[in-house]
């Protein structure tokens, strides 16, 4: 006679996530003090008002697309400064690649303070000194997102195999020597990777970035909003969403490549 040595049938814990999802539901609703009857009464209004979006005015579509040509521009000179200091600092914020414990620290700190400071707040910050324009906002982008390009690209390279950085070492090769012959050759497609996704985050935040005088398609946007033109507005929405979807495929077509 055969043992019967089946595992025993997993219990149904369906009940148990539903009854912590609503109760999560209840703790959200309860601490933030949501009001669903005003939220209902104020249905009718919300669709009013983006109904007011239904028929996008596409009559200055050239001087849209300029706006839109100088977004890209914002995001991708922003992309380039914040690749070149991220590739300056990642070698000393690598742990296994830094020269010292003091020049990792001073690395860490300075790619932690652009990560902790906003885009908006910098584009604010850049606006007042520099001026309206596309120009702060290139140098806001660049600021925050070369901290997480730098963080990313110091994770990798503490990833590469200690070997390969103490073989060049031994035969006497300088810091210099070992990131660029060793560090940046393991990780060159996935600091590719990287700075891809930070071009398609960049384009994002530089349309938001003109709301606060930054230049470019956010600009206008900002203007017709404030000014009640809702027609043009709807068609810079849309225009925005198209470039951005194009760009998002665009990427991840050239990570299929690269991989």
């Amino acid at each position: 006679m055969i043992a019967n040595n089946l595992p025993p049938k997993p219990k149904n814990l369906f009940p148990v996530w539903l009854s912590a999802i609503l109760a999560t539901l209840w703790l959200i609703v309860w601490d933030l003090e949501l009001d669903f009857q005003t939220l209902l009464y104020g249905i009718e209004d919300m669709g009013e008002y983006f109904g007011r979006y239904g028929a996008p005015d596409f009559s200055n579509l050239s001087s849209y697309l300029y706006l839109m040509l100088q977004t890209l521009a914002i995001a991708f000179w922003g992309t380039v400064l914040a690749f070149v200091v991220a590739a300056v600092l990642s070698p000393f914020a690598a742990r296994s690649l830094s020269p010292n414990r003091y020049s990792y620290r001073v690395a860490r700190e300075l790619l932690n303070f652009m990560r902790a400071m906003p885009d908006l707040l910098l584009a604010l910050i850049f606006v007042t000194a520099i001026g309206l324009g596309p120009l702060p906002g290139v140098f806001a982008l660049a600021l925050h997102t070369a901290g997480f390009l730098g963080k990313f690209f110091a994770e990798n390279m503490e990833r590469v195999p200690a070997g390969k950085y103490e073989a060049l070492a031994a035969v006497g090769a300088s810091f210099t020597q070992i990131t660029v012959f060793a560090a940046w050759p393991s990780i060159l497609k996935e600091a590719i990777g990287n700075t891809l996704y930070i071009f398609d985050r960049n384009v994002r935040m530089a349309s938001v970035l003109g709301l606060v005088g930054a230049g470019g398609i956010g600009l206008e946007l900002h203007d017709n909003l404030r000014l009640f033109r809702y027609d043009e507005a709807s068609a810079l929405i849309i225009i925005m969403l198209v470039v951005i979807v194009a760009i998002d495929s665009l990427s991840s077509l050239i990570r299929k490549v690269i991989n």
